[in-house]
């Protein structure tokens, strides 16, 4: 009979369930957050969560090393566990044990999940609270190591972007790796005045630049989602940040090898039409309106979920059903400088798109776009470089893809906004205009002479203006079929409804890696 030695397993599963004792955990609730165990019992379906190398870390022995008297468990927890019914990898930082510090044995775990969730195929959450690297290990290792991430095959870490899921959640102080795996990440969120991610934490900034700054000066949540874009989402707290990441995975395929799945909704027809969308647009080309309000008209009732938010605010990205079908959006606000295509927009539209076709997810594109935002900052922040190496993104993209051109769409911003070259599902509403150059800004561009030497320049200003917008209607277009249709703008959501039917199963034709993967 194994029964002592079962007992034992008991007792070292017990052991390792104490995390960094009743002291650690203390503190640990002191500062507002959850213990690592706790964050994973609410991530989970109810007791699913099947634990991976729960026996490893640091014991001490007496008795001519045979009983087992102390035991400081590995700081990192992973398995996996099922979210909505559907099965996930998890790991977790436990900051109790010395603050979740990076050692071969926390680098071997790491190795280990990433494993599991590229050859099991599944997503990957990430539970990110730690203190990095720790130069602790070197005494016992006996030499300086050179720096590694840890031991998965060469590239496994860039190919899971492209097979996989993966998202991360700072809910502490997250440096070095866990700043690296925050952004090795399709989704982040980050706990609003409880995380922060650095490449290096303040002590070490002090060191090597000379300067004192706070956690949250260096790498807090307002420096991440609102001016670095390194983080795509601010939660109000744990609950809520657990909360975003299983809203999110609910929109997305356990891998790419299949496809999203449909939630349909019956209490809202796809032949809803919002009288409202008729009126929604001003008639001055100047004045903005609620582009949210449009996607709420369109998608289906409370399944609209915003990435980035604060970031590049000009252009929204979102998640949300289209009959139960899951869809990528991309809109833009016109309340923020006008909707234009900033330095800023690029990297966020860029890894949009790049996820949205990695996992399947037809793009619909709401289209009000005046073009690049010019001025000198935009020249020093390489907009234009920028803006075309995320328009790359869409030329590359494989995934269905519908345009609907609610008002403006000019110059090379504009023509980033579809792919002429495939079959572009293109709707424009009677208020949309385009072109190469703004009538308002070409006609003086292109007139410049004549109107300063003109008796009236103003006069002639205004006269040509009003002869060039009479080529500018929408109806002109589709008179010569450069553009395919032009719709009542109530009529869009079961325009859409039928493209999502027609085309969302085609996609299956494109399961698998595809040859442009996710780019970080």
């Amino acid at each position: 009979m194994w029964q002592p030695e079962i007992d034992e397993i008991k007792r070292r599963r017990e052991m390792a369930y104490r995390l960094g004792g009743e002291k650690g955990i203390k503190k640990q609730h002191e500062l507002g957050k959850l213990t690592v165990r706790e964050r994973i019992e609410m991530l989970f379906d109810k007791d699913s969560f099947a634990e991976t190398g729960v026996m490893a870390g640091e014991a001490k022995y007496e008795n001519n090393n045979q009983d087992l008297v102390e035991f400081t468990p590995c700081p990192i927890v992973m398995g996996t566990g099922k979210i909505n019914g559907r099965k996930v990898v998890v790991q977790g930082d436990d900051f109790t044990i010395r603050g979740a510090s990076v050692g071969r044995m926390y680098k071997a775990k790491l190795a280990y999940n990433g494993k599991m969730a590229y050859e099991m195929r599944l997503p990957l959450v990430r539970l990110l609270d730690g203190a990095g690297g720790t130069i602790r290990e070197v005494s016992q290792i006996g030499y300086l190591e050179l720096p590694y991430v840890n031991d998965v095959a060469p590239g496994m870490l860039a190919d899971l972007m492209s097979c996989v899921p993966m998202v991360s959640l700072a809910l502490g102080p997250v440096s070095g790796i866990g700043a690296l795996l925050m952004v090795q990440a399709h989704f982040s969120i980050m706990v609003k005045e409880k995380s922060q991610v650095f490449v290096g934490g303040p002590p070490l900034v002090e060191w090597a630049q000379g300067e004192k700054v706070t956690k949250e000066e260096l790498g807090g949540y307002k420096i991440h989602t609102q001016i670095s874009g390194v983080v795509d989402n601010v939660a109000e707290d744990e609950a809520d940040a657990i909360s975003q990441a299983r809203r999110f995975l609910d929109y997305l395929p356990r891998n790419v090898w299949e496809m999203p799945e449909r939630k349909y909704q019956e209490q809202d027809s796809p032949d809803r039409e919002e009288e409202e969308l008729a009126a929604i647009v001003p008639k001055d080309g100047m004045r903005p309106y609620d582009m949210r309000r449009v996607m709420q008209c369109i998608f289906d009732k409370d399944s609209i979920f915003e990435i980035g938010k604060y970031q590049g605010r000009s252009q929204i990205t979102a998640l949300a059903r289209l009959d139960g079908y899951p869809v990528g959006v991309l809109a833009n606000d016109v309340n923020f400088k006008a909707g234009a295509f900033n330095w800023d927009v690029a990297e966020k539209y860029q890894r949009f798109v790049d996820m949205c076709d990695t996992f399947h997810l037809p793009v619909i594109n709401l289209i009000d776009q005046p073009g690049f935002f010019i001025g000198l900052k935009a020249e020093h922040m390489g907009t234009i470089r920028k803006g075309v190496r995320a328009s790359f993104s869409v030329t590359q993209a494989t995934i269905p893809w519908a345009s609907i051109y609610v008002r403006k769409c000019f110059g090379v911003a504009g023509g980033a906004q579809s792919d002429p070259a495939k079959l572009n599902w293109r709707f424009a509403w009677p208020s949309a205009y385009w072109g190469n150059i703004p009538i308002e800004g070409g006609v003086y561009a292109a007139h410049r002479s004549e109107i300063e030497s003109a008796e009236d320049p103003m006069a002639l200003h205004n006269q040509l203006q009003e002869y060039y917008r009479g080529f500018a209607k929408p109806l002109r277009a589709a008179e010569h079929f450069g553009i395919e249709d032009i719709i009542d703008p109530r009529e869009t959501r079961p325009r859409l409804c039928d493209w999502i039917e027609t085309v969302f199963y085609l996609e299956k034709t494109n399961l698998g890696k595809k040859a442009h993967g996710m780019r970080c």
